[in-house]
């Protein structure tokens, strides 16, 4: 009766209890099989699950347990991020590919790095032996040989239990019994240390931010010593080159802006014809200049000419003077004027006289002219053999076809 009592009051007492947050983390190689345990135990098909990348979050309901799983990837690149989720884990759920021998070395050594992590060691850690369902996987005892499983946990102080399983043979209320069976068994043994253990999780937490800010810190002095480091070395070569930060900035300010207006556009366009055609009027206006004092000075040396040509033929005074006129004559420059034209010569004896017209073509068309045959006499005939004689008798000839076969004679 006494001991009915009792386990009336703590049965009382744990269904008065709050219900308890656990955050688990779940880890293991690639293809290990870690994203189709969690959806066999959330009650999905366990078949056709792509590769994690980054993590998946899960949250269960376990009994009075409020459980929140981090489903993490497993390759190499992503193996970086698991410490991140250590400092708030209550406990660890290593998933193991016992059927792939060739990288169960690989697996030691991911396990020893995480059971080794300070935030993890002393935490309860559950071994899942998965795809024992396929030939040639290794049995419990051969994986905890191959793992070195006693020494890993020895040294890093955690409780650990290993369950042979296969996570595709069913889900829900139908999946595996191993799987529900370790998981009981870790959230147990959670349960067992809950407050020590939120506590630890806690303080962890809490270190992790703080470490978080100073390193949040620290990249931002990087960051800004290497833009110093950079401006620095822009201002140097800025120096070297003979041009300051003033003289850009005033540059800047003086630069024209690339997006102008149509309408200054058209403006500029039509002041710098305008200073064209003015050019081009002023270069007239020189040339025709020179032209007009080409065509003076050129009307001057034609009247001078002439007074020369007529003092002369007025002084004829002797025949010295008149042979050195001559040569002085004959040394004078020719000069060309608008009133020296030269007629064509007028050829007399080129009569006008009518083109002869072409010869008619010669086509189908054109008659040929052709002489007509010299006719020959038709031999020794005399008007006399006709005259006083009969005519020859006719005869009509029979002709088949007609109506009457008579011969007329």
């Amino acid at each position: 009766m006494f001991n009915l009592m009792a386990n009336c009051c703590i049965w009382l007492k744990r269904w008065r209890e709050p219900a308890r947050k656990v955050t688990l983390v779940m880890v293991g190689l690639d293809n290990a099989g870690k994203t189709a345990t969690v959806r066999g135990i959330q009650g999905e098909s366990p078949l056709d699950v792509a590769p994690t990348v980054g993590f998946s979050k899960v949250d269960l309901k376990q009994g009075k347990f409020e459980v929140t799983i981090f489903d993490l990837g497993g390759g190499k690149r992503i193996r970086g991020i698991w410490k991140n989720y250590y400092s708030e884990s209550y406990g660890v759920v290593f998933v193991v590919d016992s059927s792939d021998v060739q990288r169960i070395q690989e697996t030691r050594d991911t396990m020893a790095e995480v059971l080794q992590h300070p935030r993890i060691a002393g935490k309860p850690v559950l071994v899942l032996a998965n795809k024992q369902d396929q030939d040639g996987a290794l049995a419990e005892a051969d994986i905890i040989e191959t793992l070195s499983l006693e020494k890993l946990v020895n040294e890093n102080k955690c409780l650990c239990q290993i369950e042979p399983c296969s996570a595709v043979l069913g889900y829900g209320k139908k999946v595996d019994k191993s799987i529900k069976i370790g998981l009981n068994w870790l959230l147990n043994n959670i349960a067992k240390d809950y407050v020590a253990i939120s506590e630890r999780v806690q303080k962890d937490t809490a270190e992790q931010k703080v470490q978080e800010e100073q390193d949040k810190k620290e990249r931002a002095e990087r960051v800004r010593r290497i833009r110093e480091e950079r401006d620095r070395q822009e201002r140097e070569e800025t120096e070297q080159e003979g041009m300051t930060l003033k003289e850009e900035e005033l540059h800047e300010v003086n630069m024209l802006n690339p997006f102008q207006s149509i309408i200054n556009i058209v403006n500029e366009n039509e002041d710098r014809l305008n200073k064209e055609k003015a050019m081009q009027r002023q270069r007239e206006n020189v040339e025709l200049s020179r032209v007009q004092e080409h065509a003076v000075l050129q009307d001057e040396e034609d009247d001078e000419e002439e007074e020369d040509e007529e003092s002369e033929r007025q002084t004829p005074e002797s025949t010295e003077t008149g042979a050195v006129d001559q040569t002085k004559k004959k040394t004078r420059k020719l000069w060309l004027n608008r009133k020296h034209r030269v007629d064509p010569l007028k050829m007399e004896e080129a009569a006008h006289k009518s083109p002869t017209p072409p010869p008619l073509p010669v086509g189908w068309a054109t008659p040929k002219v052709s002489r007509l045959p010299k006719l020959e006499p038709l031999g020794d005939t005399r008007h006399s053999d006709f005259l006083g004689k009969p005519l020859p008798n006719v005869a009509i000839r029979q002709r088949p076809n007609s109506d009457t076969h008579d011969v007329i004679s």
